[in-house]
């Protein structure tokens, strides 16, 4: 598995340091399950701000000096950790440092680091911050994979401001109402309306089936699919017509609900 990794600190020594260490990461990181990482780096916060906007990670790792040779609130680590987290929901920021005591700037602006790591002074700190990156990485990968296992098994829909999550398997079927771009959630619990388009949640949702134009379905919860007169009926009784062009895609469910 391949990871891309992001290194920006104003020291190019330490940037090279860093690099050789993330290598040798690998290499350990590797004895157990093969791993890669694809580093880029730079200096500056404004050569940051043009290398991410111009390759854009998901699931990306960001070692981030906080200081960047600047006051904190100008263009520093927090700052560029914030424009991290905006485009790449599932980053990992790791920051370097030399003032541990910084983190509780992290807490209050909700960046949500997976280590503070501070910058080595001597051989006995070098070897500690090694190992301490290791260990990081190892973090780091894991929540990314376990991340990608969460996201498959969650459908996320928007009620005004508020973001809300359900599990795929309590979904019985997704359909359009008489109100324009407003969408119907039958599930085990009962309903929910929210705002969105069908063709939306079809591209985001693979686990849920597009059987028409008006209606996503959760084929784990289709209790019978009736070919010749183009209808299922889910488990909760409710019975929803499905179009002509999606008629393979319900065969092949039908032959899989029949096995």
């Amino acid at each position: 598995m391949r990871y891309p990794v992001f290194v920006c600190d104003d020291d190019q020594t330490q940037i090279n340091d860093i690099v050789k260490m993330i290598g040798k990461a690998e290499e350990i990181i590797s004895d157990e399950h093969a791993v890669a990482f694809d580093v880029a780096s730079v200096t500056t916060f404004s050569e940051a701000k043009t290398y991410l906007k111009k390759n854009v990670y998901t699931g990306g790792i960001y070692l981030l000096d906080i200081e960047l040779g600047q006051e904190v609130g100008q263009n520093n680590g927090f700052d560029l950790a914030e424009l991290i987290k905006s485009q790449d929901k599932r980053a990992q920021i790791i920051f370097i440092t030399t003032h541990a005591d910084l983190s509780l700037i992290s807490f209050e602006r909700r960046l949500g680091p997976v280590d503070y790591i501070v910058k080595p002074r001597n051989k006995e700190d070098y070897d500690r911050f090694k190992q301490r990156l290791v260990a990081t990485l190892e973090i780091s990968i894991s929540n990314i994979e376990n991340f990608d296992y969460t996201e498959k098994l969650t459908f996320h829909y928007k009620v005004g401001r508020q973001v809300r999550n359900i599990d795929i398997d309590d979904i019985i079927y997704i359909s359009t109402t008489k109100t324009p771009h407003k969408l119907i959630m039958v599930n085990v619990r009962g309903e929910n309306q929210f705002f969105g388009s069908i063709n939306q949640y079809a591209k985001e949702s693979a686990a849920l089936v597009k059987i028409s134009q008006s209606c996503l379905a959760n084929p784990k919860n289709i209790k019978l699919i009736d070919l010749p007169k183009y209808k299922v009926t889910f488990v909760n009784g409710d019975i929803v017509d499905f179009s002509q062009s999606a008629y393979k895609r319900m065969q092949h469910l039908y032959d899989k609900i029949q096995s």
